[in-house]
């Protein structure tokens, strides 16, 4: 059976189940509410990395999360995983590779940007035309 920070899960529910684990962890930690707060912010997905086998959380922060609150999250995250005293992600009682992965810098959409750019220079042409 799958586990998350010590509850059986199925791992569809695993970025669910790891949200609901930390916040539960955090309940009686001074800054508790600033960790709620910045967390109900991200965007939180789970998925396995089929190359480097390893699980991984990622927390897609808006741009306007400082880099002060990602350090605060990150801390704070890494005291909650030691206090779980489980592992992050188990199979059948075996502890497996996992990670967090977080950011809060906004995509680029190359292919738009460039486009962007031919449409300006094709009216700069035009007009001077």
């Amino acid at each position: 059976m799958w586990k998350v920070l010590g509850v059986e899960t199925i791992m569809i529910n695993a970025d669910a189940v790891w949200a609901d684990r930390l916040v539960a962890l955090s309940q009686r930690r001074k800054e508790s509410p600033r960790f709620r707060e910045l967390l109900a912010m991200a965007d939180i997905r789970y998925f396995f990395d089929t190359i480097r086998e390893i699980h991984v959380f990622y927390l897609r922060f808006p741009p306007s999360v400082s880099m002060d609150d990602l350090e605060f999250i990150k801390s704070f995250i890494m005291k909650l995983h030691a206090a779980a005293k489980a592992p992050l992600v188990e199979f059948d009682g075996e502890s497996q590779r996992a990670s967090v992965a977080m950011t809060s810098e906004e995509d680029i959409d190359d292919h738009k940007k460039r486009n962007d750019w031919w449409e300006t220079e094709k009216d700069g042409d035009r007009q001077s035309v």
